[in-house]
């Protein structure tokens, strides 16, 4: 089972968004069997994808009791958010931490592929997701705070792969939401690519109201019967393709390495 992360430390970049159609295409285009993790008590995740609902909490995957998963189960679940995930920020990290880790890897029994959404802030649902993760994925708003943020991102993501998880392996910052008539963006997506070439993914999303219709009926944007859905639908599934070939690449050094 593959484990990638979808995250920032600002809100608003569209990682819910991106976490929840990336798993709709592992599914549809991949057919692979697929777990969400929902580590954000705003739930916009899980309100998406509440039709998958599996009644196991995301916070209960914090706890040292395993979670009973029922057998029957189909292979597209949610584990939901909730406000509960709140209290766990005052949770001891060398409990808590170490649990959530050996719930996901018992997943990999079941499931080929594992979804995790955060909270826009560092604490210790994103630092648990990412001691969990193979992979690390982090969209972004082309604005100047969310440019700023970007290296204590990536501060993060090195952080703990230095320290807590040698496997994790940065796939790309994904401009999302990207408005090609702003100049104000273009100049930001222009220094973002200065200081962060080898990151960034080349390729971007565009802001099209295709995409929130699509979440809205809790459908992928593919789905979506009307000309911008196709616009849409190619750079979002662009931008996938990208993801699942720097895994391959990141598969294939780790191989060598053995």
């Amino acid at each position: 089972m593959s484990t990638i992360v979808f995250t920032n430390q600002k809100g608003g970049p569209g990682k819910s968004t991106l976490a929840v159609l990336y798993a709709h295409w592992l599914a549809d285009k991949r057919t692979q069997r697929v777990c969400v993790i929902d580590l954000d008590s705003q739930r916009n995740a899980s309100k998406t994808l509440r039709q998958f609902d599996c009644g196991v909490a995301a916070s209960d995957l914090f706890q040292s009791t395993p979670v009973a998963v029922p057998a029957d189960a189909p292979g597209f679940l949610l584990f939901a958010g909730g406000k509960a995930l709140i209290d766990l920020e005052r949770a001891s990290p060398e409990r808590v931490i170490p649990a959530f880790r050996q719930q996901v890897a018992a997943l990999e029994q079941r499931f080929d592929a594992c979804v995790i959404d955060t909270p826009p802030a560092l604490g210790l649902r994103m630092s648990a997701a990412l001691i969990a993760a193979h992979y690390v994925a982090c969209p972004i708003e082309l604005e100047e705070y969310s440019i700023d943020g970007v290296t204590d991102m990536l501060k993060t993501v090195f952080g703990v792969r230095q320290k807590y998880n040698p496997r994790l392996r940065l796939l790309g910052i994904i401009a999302n939401r990207f408005n090609p008539h702003s100049a104000r963006q273009k100049e930001a997506l222009a220094s973002l690519i200065a200081h962060y070439d080898e990151f960034v993914l080349p390729a971007r999303i565009s802001t099209r109201s295709a995409i929130p219709e699509a979440l809205a009926a809790g459908v992928p944007v593919w789905r979506l019967a009307k000309s911008s859905a196709r616009e849409a639908s190619a750079e979002v599934l662009g931008v996938f393709e990208l993801l699942r070939r720097r895994m391959d690449d990141a598969a294939g050094v780790a191989e060598e390495a053995v």
